[in-house]
C-alpha cells in the first residue's frame, strides 16, 4: 500500500501587504517604463545578450492586470514620473502598442537603444542608467515591487510559509537576475530592506474562505 503524500499548502500575499506595497510604490517617483525595463532584462537574460531583444510584452499582463479599472484600461502600474494622479496609473490592453518603439519617449531612450526591425538593446551599464533616469537616483523598493507583481500568485513551500527573502529570490529568478553574478547590479537598483511585520502571507484556503 502506497503512503499518501500530503499536498503542499499554497500561500498568497495578504491583502494588507499588497495595499501597503502599492502605497510604497506610489509614494516613490518611478518612471512608468520600469515594468518594460524588467521585461527587457528578462529577455536579455534568456538570450544571454543585451542586444536585438524582441520581448513578449504580453508577459506583462499577468503582473499588471487588475479587474475593475476604467473602461478599456485593464492594466495597472503604480508608477509615475510627472504626477501621482490615479488616472495615469491605468494602461490600455494593447501592451505591445504601448511599448512599441514609436511610443518610447526620451527618458527610456537613455537606458535602451531602438534597433532596426523593431528590436531593443540595453545600453552598457544599463542598471546605472535605469537608476538615474527611471528611478531618479533612488533604488526601487524590492519587497513592495515584488509584492505588487506577485499579488495574484500562489506559492508552495516545504515549510510553514515562504518568507520575504524567498519573494525577492523569486523576483530575481523571474526577471533574469542571476544570484551568482548580478549582485552588484541588483544591489545598485533595488533596496532590499524588509520591514518587520508578520502578515506577509496567508494560506490560500483561508483566503478563499474569506472571499466566499
Amino acid at each position: 500500500m502506497e503512503a499518501e503524500v500530503a499536498e503542499q499548502p499554497i500561500f498568497v500575499l495578504s491583502i494588507d501587504v499588497v495595499r501597503w506595497a502599492i502605497e510604497q510604490l506610489v509614494g516613490q517617483r518611478i518612471h512608468p517604463f520600469f515594468p518594460a525595463y524588467l521585461i527587457l532584462h528578462r529577455a536579455a537574460a534568456e538570450r544571454e545578450s543585451p542586444v536585438d531583444l524582441h520581448p513578449r510584452w504580453e508577459e506583462l499582463e499577468q503582473f499588471l492586470h487588475v479587474p475593475g479599472g476604467p473602461p478599456g484600461k485593464p492594466n495597472f502600474r503604480p508608477f509615475w514620473h510627472q504626477s501621482s494622479s490615479a488616472g495615469q496609473h491605468w494602461l490600455n490592453a494593447n501592451l505591445a502598442g504601448s511599448y512599441a518603439p514609436s511610443s518610447i519617449r526620451e527618458l527610456p531612450r537613455r537606458v535602451i537603444d531602438l534597433e532596426e526591425g523593431g528590436g531593443f538593446s540595453l545600453k552598457d551599464n544599463h542598471w546605472e542608467l535605469a537608476r538615474e533616469h527611471l528611478l531618479y537616483d533612488e533604488r526601487a523598493p524590492a519587497i513592495p515591487l515584488a509584492a505588487f507583481l506577485y499579488r495574484d500568485f500562489g506559492f508552495t513551500t516545504d515549510g510553514p510559509a515562504i518568507s520575504p527573502h524567498d519573494l525577492i529570490a523569486i523576483f530575481r529568478r523571474d526577471f533574469g537576475y542571476r544570484p551568482d553574478s548580478d549582485d552588484v547590479e541588483f544591489s545598485h537598483l533595488y533596496n532590499q530592506a524588509i520591514p518587520e511585520r508578520v502578515d506577509w502571507f496567508e494560506p490560500l484556503v483561508a483566503k478563499l474562505t474569506e472571499d466566499a
